[in-house]
């Protein structure tokens, strides 16, 4: 078979919409899919997909293609390994004859892997040799032996030239072993061991093959954590350590917990975390919420209780914008970290901690509110600054919405002010502060609740639970769902004649599910996303309506009113944080 005829079959095995949907967000408008591109940011969508000529295109930055050109773009792949990749998900086997530039390329990665396997043996071996110091540390440490064998860990002795030595006499040179991170060239030109009485912890790839080494100092030493340089095998910014062996965790549970060091993620795996990846040296990337959300869209990022985990936290806000996946964080009582936690206090505590995140946007800007310290405008306005590049590069309206009214509330400074600092300018003058418009969103949200019911009518209790009618304008679709729901279980022939005898709604309704309800990639996550919508619309009234309540009891001094108002206010925002657990699956209500 040629080149191109093998090129062709990937292609033709290989649907663009379902490649890109595993990565980003597409929504179905008309015969394509549009999208905020995953390579630029921007605030509407402007990123097109085309199932019927399958290629891409983002009117906003130019970048387009098929989908080779998709999968070389978004995960920094060269031509031959984008084909590599597509052919082995559409699972066709290898036969497009190597290049030269080919053959020499992948003959070093695999000389580079079998020096990384080589030396994992040695490490495996010196754990249990000689006067067995590596293996008494790490159970001292809690590791047993079935997680002791599951991550490969391994010891490094103390002597200089050990590894280079047993190299050597498997014919891996100074060179090659330097080129696979394991050993370092110092500037006499004498090669050294880079891991020294440490415990060593293997770095493998998604499928479980071992690109580098993460090693923890038994002793005193300057760097108590130390991992292999970066390589042609190992990218710090892309790789997790754990991840192969949390793939089918990760997907069951639908969550991934990141931690920031190898010794935490063998903790909680050990006490029965096993959704649990760890970062390498460096803060969560982009590169790894895009490798992670390939498995689930919900990640839980666990820190430190000291400065620098809180810091870390908050810097992860910049890279999950935008990229589809939600983000909560957990901070740890101080002076704890997952290792210490879960070998002090068990897995039950740490599960207990576990339990109630904070979502990410709402843990930065407070952790940014106690950083601004003083209650001056200066103060505050400094830290607001720091939260707008990623505010501005919010794609959805009602995220801006929710930035603008969460930051205002937090930093206590009028809406006009924060909406100012996003435009870049000078606030507007007299901008009223008031709840959100009713408009075409929670209309098509009202018609599409409707039509869903006819479609699911087991979805009534769900609804009737929530009373979503109650969320409703007044008016013809408001009525009719509120005698829908006022019933006992739903009657789909009352259902249908209420719909008769209001050709208004029917008429509509008619023209929405030929236009685009018919089209909806997955009915189901829309039906959510419109009762949240109509949720979300409801609640910021009421808490509009709590706010000017509250600026009646302060103006009368009432303390009475002014705690109720208070608490009603938190009751409200408690309801708003919790709207993305408000689910509907089927057959269950979460």
């Amino acid at each position: 078979m040629s080149d191109r005829a093998y090129i062709d079959r990937v292609r033709e095995a290989t649907d663009i919409v379902e490649v890109v949907g595993e990565v980003v967000a597409l929504k179905r408008q008309g015969r394509d899919y549009a999208a905020l591109c995953p390579f630029h940011q921007e605030k509407t969508p402007s990123f097109t997909v085309s199932p019927s000529k399958q290629i891409f295109h983002c009117f906003g930055c130019g970048v387009g293609g098929d989908v080779f050109t998709f999968a070389m773009r978004y995960d920094n792949l060269d031509f031959p390994a984008a084909l590599e990749q597509l052919a082995k998900r559409a699972g066709i086997p290898p036969e497009r004859p190597p290049t030269p530039h080919d053959r020499r390329v992948a003959d070093e990665r695999d000389r580079l892997r079998e020096v990384c396997d080589l030396t994992q043996r040695c490490f495996r071996h010196w754990l249990t040799a000689g006067d067995g110091r590596g293996l008494a540390y790490a159970r001292g440490r809690g590791l047993d032996d079935a997680v002791i064998e599951r991550f490969g860990i391994g010891y490094a002795p103390p002597a200089g030239t050990a590894l280079v030595r047993a190299l050597a006499a498997k014919g891996v040179e100074p060179p090659e072993a330097a080129a696979a991170g394991v050993v370092a060239v110092g500037e006499d030109g004498r090669a050294y061991d880079r891991f020294r009485d440490r415990l060593t912890f293997p770095i493998t790839d998604p499928e479980g093959r071992v690109v580098a080494f993460g090693g923890r100092a038994l002793g005193e030493a300057k760097a108590k954590y130390l991992n292999s340089p970066e390589t042609r095998l190992f990218r710090k910014g892309e790789t997790l350590f754990g991840l192969h062996l949390s793939q089918n965790e990760i997907r069951r549970r639908n969550e991934t917990v990141v931690v920031e060091g190898y010794m935490d993620a063998v903790a909680l795996h050990a006490a029965g975390f096993g959704h649990t990846v760890a970062v390498l040296g460096t803060a969560l990337t982009r590169a790894h919420v895009r490798r992670l959300k390939r498995y689930s869209r919900r990640i839980h990022l666990l820190f430190d209780g000291d400065a620098a985990g809180v810091r870390a936290a908050v810097r992860c806000l910049e890279v999950t914008v935008n990229e589809g996946v939600r983000v909560v964080v957990t901070v740890l009582p101080p002076g704890e970290d997952p290792d210490s936690l879960c070998r002090g206090q068990g897995a039950e505590a740490m599960a207990a901690c576990l339990e109630a995140p904070t979502p990410l946007f709402e843990f930065a800007v407070a952790e940014l509110v106690k950083r601004a310290g003083g209650r001056d405008l200066s103060s505050r306005l400094n830290a607001l600054h720091e939260l707008l590049p990623v505010a501005r590069s919010l794609g959805d309206v009602a995220e801006r919405h929710l930035f603008v009214t969460h930051v205002a509330d937090a930093f206590q400074l009028p809406v006009g002010q924060v909406e100012a600092a996003l435009a870049g300018g000078a606030a507007p003058r007299r901008r009223p502060v008031a709840p959100p418009a009713a408009g075409g969103a929670l209309t098509e949200a009202a018609y599409g609740v409707v039509w869903f019911l006819t479609e699911h009518p087991e979805s009534f209790a769900f609804l009737k639970a929530h009373r979503v009618d109650r969320d409703l304008e007044t008016g013809p679709l408001h009525d009719l769902l509120t005698e829908v729901l006022a019933s006992e279980s739903l009657s789909t022939d009352h259902l249908a004649s209420l719909l008769h005898a209001a050709p208004e709604i029917s008429g509509e309704l008619a023209r929405r599910v030929l236009k685009e309800y018919a089209h909806l990639p997955d009915p189901i996550a829309t039906f959510n996303d419109w009762v949240r919508a109509l949720r979300r619309h409801h609640l910021r009234w009421e808490e509009s309506e709590a706010r000017r309540r509250l600026m009646e009891a302060e103006a009368s001094s009432d303390r009475t009113r002014l705690r109720r108002e208070l608490e009603r206010l938190k009751v409200l925002r408690q309801e708003i944080a919790s709207l993305p657990t408000l689910i509907w699956e089927g057959a269950e209500k979460k």
